[in-house]
């Protein structure tokens, strides 16, 4: 009887185990890629890192910390003119502080150096890609790029919806 009973309750237990395990949400691990990569945005539209670096100035404008500058691209690689909802940038420390851009190092530069800005009101024309930048003002260190749906809310501003892919950076001293 005492064995039946053991046996029992091992059984209850192990069905326990396997509904949270079924009920437990899957948690998905998003690619990583370096920073001269291409990767695809939707269907028909590719985002690349031209570049990285560091700089104290931009447009006279100093960093509280340093300014970590990406220069990014996006093709339209279909047929037509289209617009599209600007993706979200956050840069990941290795120690996992989270620093979402600045506006500070390009609201000199005009609105043509903001890569958000552009992809906001610009239609993006077939094989012709739309470059800019976004700017994080950032104690310098070890860095990914997250690059994650654009979702619009309130007062037109874009915000952090599912997360796509990881850039890992490698910024130049400027």
């Amino acid at each position: 009887m005492y064995h039946t009973f053991k046996l029992t309750a091992l059984v209850i237990l192990i069905g326990f185990i396997l509904m949270g395990c079924a009920t437990t949400k899957m948690v998905r691990e998003i690619p990583t890629y370096s920073q001269d990569q291409e990767v695809y945005l939707g269907e028909d539209l590719k985002l690349k890192i031209q570049d990285a670096y560091w700089t104290d100035q931009i447009n006279f404008q100093k960093a509280d910390a340093k300014f970590l500058v990406i220069n990014l691209s996006i093709t339209n690689i279909g047929k037509k003119t289209t617009t599209i909802k600007p993706p979200v940038f956050t840069l990941l420390h290795e120690q996992g502080y989270e620093y979402e851009i600045s506006y500070r190092g390009i609201a000199g530069g005009g609105p043509s150096d903001n890569f958000i800005e552009k992809l906001a009101v610009d239609r993006l024309s077939p094989l012709i890609p739309v470059r800019g930048k976004v700017v994080f003002d950032v104690p310098k260190g070890n860095y990914v790029m997250i690059v994650s749906e654009g979702e619009k809310r309130d007062k037109g501003l874009f915000y952090r919806g599912k997360d796509l892919y990881k850039y890992r950076l490698s910024p130049q001293e400027r």
